[in-house]
């Protein structure tokens, strides 16, 4: 695509020393003090560009502006006096004529023949400029507006597509078309636009007889709902609603009951579980006391027993006498021992009998339980959590009923509408006097693309609470969140402002035929702390959008000449292919303005 970019922009007068400003091809700003001169800037290139007002005061004694552009043939210098409708320019660049050039007629028009040229349309061809068909000759100035932007304009209310007289619109619109589509509308007429306008007015009456049969089908199938009164039916959601948030209240609480029940089964179980091992314990003791009383009973009788047999004192076999040793009775120990192991036999027996006790004690504990978790189980699943069914499925019917209300009265609503704008469809005068309508020639395929640019575009910019935003084709001009921008104070228009300007160049670069390639934004963030005018003082743009916005301009300044004049700018890193120019005011440090000789 061809573009061109401006190089250097001097300024020159009788005895004044020269003051020059040098360009980059990406992003440029131009920032410093109030008063010096930065403004004077903008009013140079548009001068150059056939502005017809004198851009620096003559007291100032400078007479001259003079522009060197770099294209993608060569160098074109344009150079213009004050007080005067012609440019002198000097070409390298084949296309270009050398000569003078008029900026408002002439042979050779600066305007046509000039600056149309350096973007690729080397051919004169007219557009129409009013709803009347009357066209005129496609002209640098009738799209300028779009992407040179001055302080005054910066803030406004209106779309910055738009030119400040109303009658010049439809011209400047056609103009931007022609720079999408290249298609300029020159063999357009009246009789094809009744033609037109008849077949169009025939479809969307019978599209709007297609929605009003479809309509009436549906509401008859609606018909078919018994649905009571919309607002009965919002004071039963809301008691239902009440209804089910208290009886899943009660599921909670009963099925943490539950728990608290399980758990309580659980211990006793273990408590249970233990006496029993302690019961199986204690018999096994008692078996082992009972043994030891059967050994005892047999020592003790068999002491007895052996007392009462003769002990022989000769031996058999030599008949000689036989020494006997006398030996211990065991009785009496056996008799001790025995004794007390019936005293730990009877203790045992104590034990055993509380044994017995707790354990029934326990099992009774369990069996309460159990009957007590019975109930609570059966509370939970056949009262509450059937009903909470119930309540929901009913909440549902009541929400479908809902629905078909809205819907009903949605679709009633729609039909009226549709029935006036059938009737006036059907009424209107085919004879009436034929309007050429710019906006309608804007497609979906235009606008989809252009939304997804504006979007992108203050998305990066972190916009406050952005939700969406679309070209409105009333307006021809953003809409935030659907608001229209005339809502908002000074600073968010001048922001809105630029960020339409930014998602335009950007959508002309990337998709349109040709493209200018250039942007001039004057003050962009000047007035970004003031409040919205709708809103409290206390609800104002933080310092992030600000900052956003010009890390965009150095993430995105590739394809787009960019200048921007601005007092501060955000302390960020813009890189090495931002060209910055500062002004300080300061006749010790740095550059004082922009003019040389102007304090």
């Amino acid at each position: 695509m061809d573009r061109f970019y401006i190089k250097k922009l001097t300024v020159t007068g009788q005895g004044k020393e020269p003051s020059i400003i040098t360009f980059g091809k990406g992003l440029n700003i131009v920032c410093g003090p109030s008063d010096t001169g930065k403004s004077y800037i903008i009013e140079c290139i548009d001068y150059i560009f056939g502005g017809s007002t004198i851009p620096i005061d003559p007291k100032e004694g400078y007479d001259c502006v003079k522009m060197i552009v770099e294209t993608s043939q060569g160098t074109v210098t344009a150079e213009r006096f004050f007080n005067t409708n012609k440019l002198s320019v000097s070409s390298t660049d084949p296309r270009v004529e050398t000569g003078e050039y008029g900026t408002r007629s002439g042979k050779l028009n600066a305007n046509t023949d000039l600056w149309l040229k350096l973007i690729g349309i080397e051919e004169r061809h007219s557009v129409i400029w009013k709803k009347t068909f009357e066209k005129k000759a496609l002209t640098w100035r009738y799209f300028l507006h779009m992407f040179l932007i001055k302080e005054d304009r910066i803030i406004q209310r209106s779309s910055i597509l738009l030119p400040n007289q109303n009658t010049a619109t439809t011209g400047a619109l056609a103009s931007l078309l022609y720079l999408i589509t290249g298609e300029d509308f020159a063999d357009a007429d009246p009789r094809e636009e009744k033609k037109i306008r008849v077949a169009r007015k025939a479809a969307v009456a019978d599209y709007i007889r297609g929605r009003l049969a479809y309509f009436a089908d549906r509401k008859g199938a609606l018909d078919d709902f018994d649905v009571p009164d919309s607002i009965d039916l919002q004071s039963q959601v809301e008691d239902i609603i009440d209804e089910i948030s208290q009886t899943e209240n009660r599921i909670a609480d009963t099925s943490r009951r539950n728990k608290n029940i399980l758990r309580q089964i659980f211990a006793l179980n273990e408590q249970l579980t233990e006496c029993d091992t302690l019961y199986g314990r204690y018999i096994a003791l008692q078996s082992q006391y009972k043994s030891d009383v059967r050994r005892l009973a047999f020592i003790v009788e068999g002491e007895y027993r052996q007392a009462n047999y003769p002990v022989s004192a000769k031996c058999p076999f030599c008949d000689h006498d036989i020494e006997i040793d006398s030996e211990a009775s065991y009785i009496e120990a056996s008799h001790a021992e025995l004794h007390r192991i019936q005293l730990q036999i009877q203790d045992l027996c104590v034990s055993e009998t509380e044994l017995v006790t707790e354990r029934h004690e326990i099992e009774s504990r369990i069996a309460s339980l159990n009957a007590e978790k019975e109930t609570v189980e059966e509370l939970l699943n056949n009262e509450l959590k059937p009903r909470a069914v119930i309540l929901k499925k009913t909440l549902a019917e009541y929400r479908k009923a809902m629905e078909v209300h809205d819907e009903f009265s949605f679709i009633s609503s729609l039909e009226i509408s549709m029935k006036s704008e059938l009737f006036d469809a059907e009424m209107e005068d085919e004879e009436s006097e034929i309007e050429f309508s710019i906006k309608s020639r804007f497609d979906r395929s235009i606008l989809d693309v252009f939304d997804r640019h504006i979007e992108n575009v203050l998305r990066s910019c972190k916009y406050e609470g952005f939700g969406s935003a679309r070209l409105g084709l009333s307006s021809f001009d953003v809409l935030v969140n659907e608001k229209d921008k005339g809502t908002f104070g000074k600073g968010y228009r001048a922001f809105l402002n630029t960020a339409f300007a930014l998602a335009l160049a950007a959508f002309l670069t990337e998709s349109a035929k040709y493209s200018p390639g250039l942007l001039v934004v004057d003050s962009p963030i000047l007035s970004l702390t003031e409040p919205c005018e709708e809103l409290t003082s206390d609800e104002q743009a933080s310092d992030s959008m600000k900052t956003a916005l010009f890390q965009y301009m150095t993430e995105n300044q590739s394809n787009v000449q960019t200048i921007i004049i601005e007092n501060n700018i955000p302390e960020i890193d813009y890189g090495n292919g931002t060209t910055i120019i500062r002004f300080t005011k300061d006749e010790t440090i740095g550059r004082y303005g922009f003019l040389m000789d102007a304090r």
